[in-house]
């Protein structure tokens, strides 16, 4: 147990002792620092994004222990893995704004996660691919799979939000009640999860020859995409695991003045709640996650890159989502799941552009362009109208 110990400990210091770890710094001053009273609405701002960015090197630490993880499992078990722990920064925060009442910015930040990763992340990853060469291929298989589970992810929202619209409801309004919609939400959410439970008998059993990749194609561990202290080394599983569990807690406990912090900034900002919500929040979860996708995609491994980037967002719609409807019984805050119109159509917009930009199976630098013109709209859209 001393030995397991010791060793976490070396996996922490060997992950925490970088540059990245200085992005804690401004987190702990505003724990620190006793706010003025009243808080002007700049303060709260800076604030809120001290907490934030903290959040960005738990993220990448995170990733970094799951792959580690996945070393140890092999590829048949390292999709649950990715399930479970690949998007727990995003799954942690929620769960705090859920417990806060905040249901609207819940479901608005899920999907605004998933448009930062179709068109932010993945538009920067194929530019940077594609100014490495001319045409950029892209595997078939995984990525057109890929593509359409995450299309039909938005229609599994889709089609409850707009239940909610023709019954005249606010989905969003009075959900520490129980009513017909949260039973409804209920039932859709384990069926959502089943079906992508089924995903991965798909790929890792019946038809696992099919999704199989061959040796040049196989994951790219993450120390081969960015700088890794102490990657060359085996850890075990028991480090890894304990390791995971003390960053998680640090997550814990990042998110709890972040979410107080945000229900005082809606309230008393300017900024709307769709560009916080659809923009600001999903910057901080995504970014590390980020770095390693455009890390993938200079080193020439864009169908890598692309395949990670759609079933990070996948796995949002189709398990934190859902996931968050049910953990939230417990709690008696009964989500429904429906999203807002606005969130619901930029969110579509995204997938649609992935989805078009996928289906010849190679890519170029300028649609790369693309996909941040797509996101700077959008951006724009939230922060001025």
């Amino acid at each position: 147990m001393n030995r397991i110990s010791r060793n976490s400990i070396n996996l922490l210091k060997s992950n925490y002792g970088t540059t990245w770890s200085l992005l804690l710094l401004p987190a702990m001053a505003a724990a620190v620092i006793k706010p003025p009273s009243p808080e002007s609405t700049l303060d709260l701002l800076l604030r809120f994004l001290a907490y934030g960015i903290a959040l960005v090197p738990l993220a990448r630490v995170i990733s970094i222990l799951v792959d580690q993880l996945s070393g140890y499992l092999g590829d048949r078990y390292s999709g649950v893995v990715s399930v479970g722990l690949g998007n727990l920064v995003e799954l942690v925060v929620s769960i705090t704004a859920l417990a806060s009442g905040l249901y609207r910015l819940v479901v608005i930040s899920v999907a605004g996660a998933v448009i930062t990763n179709c068109l932010l992340v993945l538009g920067i990853s194929t530019f940077v691919a594609g100014r490495r060469e001319q045409h950029v291929q892209i595997d078939a298989r995984s990525t057109n799979l890929q593509a359409r589970q995450l299309m039909l992810s938005l229609l599994f929202l889709a089609v409850p939000t707009i239940f909610s619209l023709g019954k005249g409801l606010n989905p969003m309004e009075g959900t520490n009640q129980l009513d017909n919609f949260a039973v409804y939400s209920l039932v859709v959410a384990v069926m959502i999860l089943l079906y992508y439970v089924l995903s991965f008998v798909l790929q890792l059993g019946t038809h696992r020859s099919f999704f199989s990749r061959s040796q040049d194609q196989q994951p790219l561990p993450i120390a081969a995409v960015v700088t890794v202290a102490g990657s060359n080394s085996r850890h075990g599983i028991g480090a890894i695991l304990i390791a995971m569990l003390v960053v998680s807690s640090a997550v814990v406990l990042v998110s709890d003045p972040l979410v107080e912090t945000l229900e005082v900034l809606l309230k008393n900002s300017p900024l709307g709640e769709l560009f916080i919500g659809l923009i600001l929040l999903p910057l901080f979860g995504s970014t590390a996650e980020g770095v390693i996708s455009i890390g993938a995609a200079a080193k020439g491994r864009m169908d890598l890159a692309i395949t990670s980037t759609l079933e990070s967002s996948g796995q949002l719609l189709m398990f934190v989502l859902p996931m968050l409807v049910l953990l939230g019984w417990p709690m008696g805050r009964y989500l429904h799941l429906s999203v807002p119109l606005m969130a619901l159509g930029c969110t579509g917009f995204a997938v649609v552009a992935v989805h078009w930009i996928t289906e010849n199976n190679q890519l170029d630098w300028y649609e790369g362009i693309q996909l941040i013109t797509l996101y700077g709209v959008i951006v724009l859209g939230t922060l001025l109208l």
